[in-house]
C-alpha cells in the first residue's frame, strides 16, 4: 500500500467521523444490506421504500394523488416525461431533511439524447460516495490510491487541481481518441504508478490496440473499470490481455449513481453483474407492458431510488435493458442481471480522421436548457448533422454548440443544423443519439 494512499483515507475517514460520519454511516448500511441475504435485508429495503412514497406523496405534488405501498400503483416514468413533469415531481429545498446548502443538480449527458437536470440533495450525494466507495472497495482497490479517470472533461466537469492532490484523482480528457495521445495516456499511468483505470467501455477498445501495438507494461495497475455502456467480451479479453489486470464492467447513471457491476476475477466473456439493491428497488419489466420480464427475457430496468429527496426518482425507465437471471451462489438470494444491453454507440470521426468518443457531444449539448433532445449523424468525410427538437428557438445557443463540437471535429466540419418535431425511436425503444451514416 502506497504511504500517501493510506494517509489520505485515513485523513478522510477521521473528518467524516468529526463530522457525524454522513460517509461512514450509509457505508455501513450498504455492507450489511449487500452481505446479508435477501430476506435479512428486507425489512431495512422495505422500511426505505416505505418512506420514500409517503415522503414522495407529502412533499411532490406529482405523487400526491397516488396512495398505498404497492409500486405497481404508481407509473412508470420515462426521461421524456420526468422533463415534462420536472415541477410537479421537484421538491421545495426548504423541505428537503439534512439539506446542506442548495441541492446539487446533476446533468445527464443524454445516453438517450434526451438531456435532463436532476436535483440531488446532501444526504443522496454522501450515499453516492459511501456507496461507490464500498463497492470500488470490494473489487479490490481502496479509496485514494492513484486513479486516472478517463472521460470527456470539460469546465463544468473538470475536477479542481488540488483534488489531485486530494485525493489521488487525475483526470485525464479522452475526446481525442488518437494514437497519440493514447500514448501519453500510457505514459501518465506509468508515471503516475496509477493502480485504478476508470472510462468509458468502448474507450478501452482504442486503449488496448495502442497498448498491445507499442508493448506498454503497467506494473502497479491491479484494476481497470469500464462504465457508461455495455462492455463487449471481445473488449474485455483485449483489454485483460493488454492491461494484465481484472477489467471489470459496472453499470451507472448520472440522474442515480451506481447500480450494479461484475465480480472479482472477471472472465473473457458472458459475466454476470450484480445489483446494488442497498441503494435502490429495481425491477426489470418486460418490453412492451409494465409487469415484470421472466427470468432469461430480455426487459427494461426500472429503479426507485431510495434516497433522492430533492427529486423523487420511482419507477424510472433507464432505457436500458437486460437479461435477468436467477439467483446464484454470490447473490445472496437476488436476481442477477445475466447481460446488460443498450449504451451502444457509433464511432465518428474528426475531420483529419480522428476517432471522436460519442459522450463527447453530450457533454455538450446537456447544457442546454433549449434542447429537448438531440441526435449527431455523420454523412461524410467532412459532413455531420446536428438534430435537434428544440422547446424554443436559441439562436445564440445553438451557434455556440457548433463552436464547440468544431474545437474537437475541426474548423472545417460542416455541420448541418436539422430542427424536427421528434427523433424516431430504435426497436429497443431508445433513441441512437450518435450515429455514422458514412464510415462502419
Amino acid at each position: 500500500m502506497e504511504t500517501r494512499a493510506e494517509y489520505l483515507r485515513r485523513k478522510f475517514w477521521e473528518e467524516d467521523e468529526k463530522n457525524g460520519s454522513p460517509i461512514g454511516k450509509p457505508y455501513k448500511e450498504v455492507e450489511y444490506i449487500l452481505t446479508h441475504s435477501m430476506q435479512e435485508g428486507w425489512p431495512l429495503r422495505k422500511q426505505k421504500l416505505h418512506d420514500l412514497l409517503d415522503y414522495a406523496r407529502q412533499h411532490s405534488s406529482f405523487y400526491s394523488k397516488y396512495d398505498g405501498y404497492d409500486l405497481n400503483a404508481y407509473p412508470v416514468m420515462t426521461k421524456t416525461m420526468m422533463i415534462e413533469h420536472y415541477d410537479e415531481i421537484k421538491v421545495n429545498p426548504d423541505c428537503i431533511p439534512g439539506q446542506n446548502g442548495p441541492v446539487f443538480i446533476q446533468r445527464t449527458s443524454g445516453s438517450t439524447g434526451n438531456p435532463l437536470a436532476m436535483p440531488q440533495d446532501t444526504r443522496k450525494r454522501q450515499r453516492r460516495i459511501a456507496e461507490i466507495k464500498y463497492m470500488v472497495g470490494v473489487l479490490g482497490y481502496q479509496s485514494h490510491e492513484k486513479m486516472i479517470h478517463l472521460r470527456t472533461w470539460d469546465n463544468l466537469t473538470r475536477r479542481p487541481e488540488d483534488m489531485e492532490e486530494k485525493d489521488n484523482i487525475y483526470p485525464f480528457d479522452i475526446k481525442n481518441l488518437s494514437e497519440d495521445r493514447l500514448k501519453l495516456l500510457c505514459d501518465l499511468i506509468n508515471e503516475k504508478q496509477a493502480v485504478y483505470l476508470r472510462g468509458y467501455a468502448s474507450t478501452f477498445d482504442r486503449i488496448a490496440d495502442v497498448v498491445l501495438k507499442y508493448g506498454y507494461s503497467f506494473p502497479t495497475l491491479k484494476l481497470v473499470v469500464a462504465t457508461s455502456e455495455s462492455l463487449e467480451d471481445d473488449v474485455r479479453q483485449k483489454a485483460m490481455n493488454a492491461f494484465g489486470c481484472n477489467v471489470v464492467s459496472q453499470y451507472s447513471d448520472e440522474e442515480c449513481g451506481l447500480l450494479a457491476q461484475e465480480s472479482i476475477p472477471t472472465l473473457p466473456k458472458d459475466n454476470r453483474m450484480y445489483f446494488n439493491w442497498s441503494g435502490y428497488y429495481i425491477e426489470v419489466l418486460k418490453m412492451e407492458e409494465d409487469t415484470p420480464a421472466e427470468y432469461g427475457e430480455l426487459g427494461r430496468i426500472v429503479l426507485t431510488d431510495f434516497h433522492n429527496h430533492a427529486f423523487p426518482v420511482i419507477r424510472y425507465d433507464t432505457g436500458d435493458t437486460c437479461l435477468l437471471l436467477p439467483p446464484d451462489e454470490k447473490s445472496n438470494g437476488y436476481p442477477v442481471m445475466g447481460k446488460l444491453y443498450g449504451r451502444r454507440f457509433d464511432l465518428t470521426y474528426a475531420t483529419d480522421g480522428t476517432p471522436i468518443y460519442p459522450l463527447a457531444y453530450g457533454r455538450i449539448l446537456k447544457n442546454y436548457d433549449s434542447i429537448l433532445s438531440w441526435q449527431f449523424v455523420q454523412k461524410g468525410c467532412k459532413d455531420y448533422a446536428l438534430v435537434l427538437v428544440l422547446k424554443y428557438e436559441d439562436s445564440e445557443g445553438i451557434f455556440d454548440m457548433i463552436r464547440q463540437i468544431k474545437s474537437f471535429l475541426g474548423d472545417d466540419a460542416n455541420i448541418e443544423v436539422e430542427r424536427v418535431n421528434e427523433i424516431p425511436l430504435l426497436r429497443s425503444g431508445k433513441r441512437k443519439p450518435v450515429k455514422n451514416d458514412w464510415k462502419k
